[in-house]
């Protein structure tokens, strides 16, 4: 069964220095989605030393449970945060993007 739409439970504003949170919800797909985050429409890294962009970001992605964790939480961290599920059956289905101000 392909994914249905995935929810981006993102808390609208994080306190930096504090951890936050990012959980990504899909309940159809089987066999059970695989995760990503997108940040500003820019694909999340599972580890963000290995990119320019989110270096100075310090984070902690699970793409089995779809749990985004930043902590601590820093000022690079505003942004558009969406997710993504998609398993091996039809096509990989996109959250609403929701606002995170750090």
């Amino acid at each position: 069964v392909p994914p249905s739409k995935p929810v981006a439970h993102v808390p609208t504003s994080a306190t930096i220095g504090s951890k936050a949170l990012l959980r990504c919800t899909e309940t159809d797909g089987s066999p059970a989605p695989t995760f990503q985050w997108y940040k500003n429409s820019m694909l999340m890294p599972a580890d963000p030393k290995t990119s320019l962009t989110f270096r100075n970001s310090s984070y902690t992605l699970d793409s089995t449970t779809g749990v985004l964790t930043f902590e601590p939480v820093s000022s690079f961290d505003t942004g558009d945060y969406y997710c993504e599920a998609s398993n091996n059956v039809g096509s990989a289905q996109k959250s609403e993007a929701v606002h995170m101000e750090a």
